[in-house]
């Protein structure tokens, strides 16, 4: 891996991680969140930014310790060469899993709103086909295209304020009223929709600048992260009653489609249109990282070859037979061993980073 060849300045990573971050969550989340905690889902949303933002201190205390390498490579250094290899096969494993997962429900959205007559096959194979097309490039690559396209997120933005003129505030009022418990229980539902500063165990070596500045500017963008999601959460919570929230699973859809503009008529088809872009780049990403850690186990040159298996595996995964109820049942399955790999993972893997710190300095 040449990492000057191919390092990237803090803003691209920053961008690279908001684009992985945002994906088709951001259309289910307010309904997610509201299962478990109620109309403090906002709150729920506000506690799991925070707890993701110590994860990644936690990642960043890890990556800094090995500057010049990926978590494929000092994982072996790190807990043994069997264990190092067994931990980077179940990170791998992860990031192929999300991706099929994003494409599952990515494919369940589209077919329910825009074509719901057209094979779910040629709809995935048309996704990952130009996933494949951008996840095959250099990092430095990726993140130009990602720069340019992070532009559609403002008027993503825009669209979802629009509705906030209609809403009602009162709705989440009294807040606190659903209590502790329900909104920790809305916190695992939403940590998992904020996955995506993980990568910066794979791209940390590439990325340049100082240490402190890579960690501030990861912070920054899970910050931005955070507060789209939460906007998005509270433009839903304010324009639906709780009683309707509860029986409608892509309440930002209904909420757009509310609304009409001079121009366009269907403001949720907008908002589909420019949410495909966004959902490709962090299905891209997450193949890209799967792909360079499978590259980097097997010590091969040819990326491109691996990327494309790494595609091939996602849509094999993504075409199993499924309905609504599976993909629910699957979206809670892995939403546990996300947890473990990327909050609860860290924490004994900081530890061995320190004790081998102190046993070398005892040496």
């Amino acid at each position: 891996m040449s990492a000057e060849k191919d390092s990237i300045s803090k803003k691209q990573l920053a961008f690279f991680t908001i684009q992985t971050a945002i994906g088709e969550g951001a259309l289910t989340v307010p309904y997610s969140v509201h299962s478990q905690a109620s109309m403090d889902g906002w709150i729920s949303m506000l506690l799991a930014g925070f707890a993701t933002h110590l994860v990644i201190i936690l990642i960043w205390m890890i990556c800094r310790k090995y500057p010049k390498m990926t978590m494929i490579e000092f994982l072996p250094q790190m807990a043994g060469k069997f264990a190092g290899h067994l931990i980077s096969v179940l990170y791998i494993i992860y990031f192929i899993g999300i991706a099929s997962l994003i494409l599952m429900n990515y494919c369940r959205i589209i077919n329910a709103w825009i074509f719901p007559t057209t094979p779910k096959w040629v709809i995935m194979s048309l996704m990952m086909a130009t996933s494949y097309y951008l996840a095959k490039e250099r990092l430095k690559i990726i993140v130009r295209f990602e720069t340019l396209v992070s532009i559609l997120l403002i008027i993503i933005i825009i669209l979802i304020i629009f509705p906030l003129s209609k809403g009602n505030p009162l709705y989440i009022f009294p807040i606190g009223q659903s209590g502790i418990g329900p909104m920790i229980r809305g916190m695992r539902e939403a940590v998992i929709t904020l996955a995506g500063f993980e990568l910066l165990l794979m791209v940390y070596p590439q990325v340049k600048g100082k240490d402190g500045d890579i960690l501030k500017t990861m912070l920054i963008s899970y910050t931005f992260v955070t507060l789209f999601y939460i906007l998005i959460i509270l433009s839903c919570f304010m324009f639906f009653s709780p009683e309707e929230l509860s029986i409608i699973p892509e309440p930002v859809l209904y909420m757009l489609k509310a609304f009409s503009f001079r121009i366009v008529e269907r403001s949720d088809l907008l908002f589909l249109s420019l949410w495909v872009v966004i959902v490709m780049t962090s299905i891209a990403n997450y193949v890209f990282l799967a792909s360079t850690g499978i590259t980097q186990i097997l010590k091969t040159g040819n990326s491109s070859k691996v990327t494309l298996l790494v595609i091939a595996a996602c849509l094999l995964i993504a075409l199993l037979p499924h309905n609504f109820l599976f993909i629910s049942k699957l979206n809670k399955w892995f939403s546990y061993f996300a947890l473990v790999m990327i909050y609860l993972l860290p924490i004994p893997l900081l530890l061995l980073t320190i004790l081998r710190g102190r046993r070398k300095a005892a040496e």
